[in-house]
């Protein structure tokens, strides 16, 4: 989008022992230890058929935390997946930068320095290099370029491959844009509105049609026994929606080939679910991703049957 009043700003290659920064309009590149990146060859063509993998793909490898993940085609079958902590980078430029204002886009490394062939020197303890089309953080001590991160910066064209992060993003709408929101917008008030209105002339309706069924059949006045009727299917409700969520839960884990849900039981108490693994270690995986959504109260392991007793 085209921004409004756009102020010049300066390139500047961000690394997370940066102290804090002078007043200005920067626009940020962040060094490659704020992200992680793998260069891998998948079974699809168009990079947001590989979107959908890039989870997959560096499962077991990043710590603890909410993902983001953007995907670059590399070549027919390759591409370069990156993985990033949104919340973890904001946190880290918000030491940096003490106004927010001051940081007009965010860019990560591998997409602003993806064309180097040869090592660069940030400093005189860190230098890039491009390793495999991954651009990556090595000793300044492993190589002897004369060339300096000025050098490329000065060279540069940052592109259009900005990292979303909320708490930095500063880019104003054009005129273009505000109007079609608007428009939008107004659009969705009238939609509502005309709903609003059918919504409470069936509300009359149900009341009028409620009275008169309470008079046809002689029943009592008293709203006692709608509540407890309501009372009834809430409860019957809210079990079909918790079951609902545990079963969705389920069907987001990721089971490797050859690994199946042999059996789903279901009480009033408890669900029972036999899934059949490859080996111990994935019955510490599959229990830490279940842990985050579900209460397991116990599990048991039987070669490669791994029965699980989930709280309902």
């Amino acid at each position: 989008m085209t921004k409004i009043f756009k102020k010049k700003s300066k390139t500047l290659f961000v690394s997370k022992t940066d102290k804090v920064i002078q007043r200005g309009h920067y626009s940020v590149i962040l060094s490659p230890e704020f992200y992680w990146v793998k260069s891998v060859e998948l079974p699809v063509k168009k990079e947001r058929d590989a979107l959908r993998l890039a989870a997959s793909t560096f499962e077991g490898y990043l710590p603890d935390g909410v993902y983001s993940y953007e995907v670059r085609k590399e070549s027919d079958k390759r591409f370069i997946m990156i993985a990033y902590d949104k919340k973890e980078i904001a946190n880290a430029l918000d030491k940096i930068f003490l106004h927010k204002k001051d940081i007009t886009d965010v860019y990560f490394a591998q997409d602003v320095l993806s064309g180097i062939d040869e090592c660069v020197a940030v400093d005189s303890q860190v230098a890039l290099s491009n390793m495999s089309h991954v651009i990556i953080k090595i000793p300044r001590a492993c190589t002897k370029t004369d060339k300096t991160l000025n050098d490329v910066l000065d060279e540069a064209t940052l592109g259009n491959k900005r990292v979303k992060l909320s708490s930095f993003d500063n880019t104003f709408l054009s005129m273009g844009d505000v109007k079609m929101i608007s428009v939008l917008a107004g659009v969705l008030l009238a939609a509502f509105m005309t709903e609003y209105v059918v919504y409470k002339k069936s509300l009359v309706a149900l009341d009028n049609k409620r009275a008169q069924l309470i008079k046809e059949h002689d029943l009592p006045r008293t709203s006692i026994q709608l509540k407890s009727i309501k009372k009834s299917l809430s409860k019957k409700f809210n079990r079909q929606k918790s079951l609902r969520d545990l079963l969705y839960s389920f069907s987001q884990l990721r089971l490797k080939k050859g690994e199946y849900i042999e059996s789903i039981e279901v009480d009033s108490k408890e669900m029972r679910v036999k899934i059949q693994i490859l080996d111990a270690k994935r019955e510490r995986e599959i229990k830490s991703y279940l842990s985050r959504k579900l209460k397991i109260k116990e599990s048991h392991l039987d070669e490669n049957s791994l029965t699980l007793r989930i709280a309902v």
